[in-house]
C-alpha cells in the first residue's frame, strides 16, 4: 500500500497559498513552493497539476473558505459587509489571492461562480419580499457591496497616506462607515 500523500497535500497546499498570495500566479515558483513544503516538484505536479491549475485550487479553497467563515444573509447585507471585511483584514491573504486571480485569471472559477449563484438567488427573494430595496439588480448589488468591502485594501497607497500614517490599516471608524453605505444601497425603495 503507497503510504499516505496526505500531510504532503496540505503542506504544498499551504506553501502555494503563501507564494501565491505574495507573488501571483506569474510570479510564484514551483522551486519555491516544493522547498518551502519540503516536497518535491514531481510531487506537486502529480497532486495538482500545472501551476494554474494549483493556483485555481488554492483560490477557490481561500474564498470557500471565507464563505464559510462569513454567513450570507441578504436581509442584512450591511452585517455580511462588516463581517466579510472583518474576515478579510484578519486574512489579507484571500484578498491578495482574489486580487491576482482577477488580473491574472480572468475567467469565472466554477466554485466562485455556485458559491455567488446562491447570493445572488438569496438577494433577488430578499428583494422580491421587500427586505431590502429593489433598484439595484441583484448582481449589480453584490458588486458594489464587495467593492466597498474592499475599497480601502484596492485604494492606492497614496490616498490612503492621506489618512494616517499607517497607510495600510482602515482609519477609525471605516467599518461603521461601511455599514452605513451598503445599507444606504439595500434602505428603501
Amino acid at each position: 500500500m503507497p503510504p499516505d500523500a496526505t500531510p504532503t497535500k496540505r503542506r504544498i497546499l499551504a506553501a502555494a497559498r503563501a507564494e501565491f498570495a505574495l507573488n501571483g500566479l506569474a510570479g510564484a515558483r514551483v522551486d519555491r513552493i516544493a522547498e518551502e513544503a519540503q516536497a518535491n516538484k514531481r510531487s506537486i505536479y502529480v497532486h495538482f497539476g500545472a501551476k494554474e491549475e494549483l493556483f485555481d485550487l488554492v483560490v477557490g479553497q481561500a474564498l470557500l473558505e471565507l464563505a464559510d467563515a462569513v454567513p450570507f444573509e441578504a436581509a442584512s447585507l450591511p452585517q455580511y459587509a462588516a463581517s466579510l471585511f472583518d474576515m478579510l483584514q484578519l486574512n489579507p491573504d484571500v484578498g491578495r489571492l482574489t486580487s491576482w486571480a482577477v488580473l491574472e485569471r480572468p475567467a469565472p472559477l466554477d466554485v466562485e461562480v455556485q458559491a455567488y449563484r446562491s447570493k445572488i438567488a438569496a438577494i433577488r427573494e430578499a428583494q422580491d419580499r421587500g427586505q431590502i430595496a429593489g433598484r439595484h439588480d441583484p448582481v449589480v448589488l453584490m458588486a458594489m457591496t464587495i467593492s466597498l468591502v474592499t475599497s480601502w485594501s484596492n485604494a492606492s497607497w497614496s490616498l490612503r497616506a492621506l489618512a494616517g500614517p499607517d497607510a495600510a490599516t482602515p482609519p477609525e471608524g471605516f467599518r461603521n462607515q461601511l455599514l452605513l453605505a451598503v445599507g444606504s444601497l439595500t434602505e428603501g425603495s
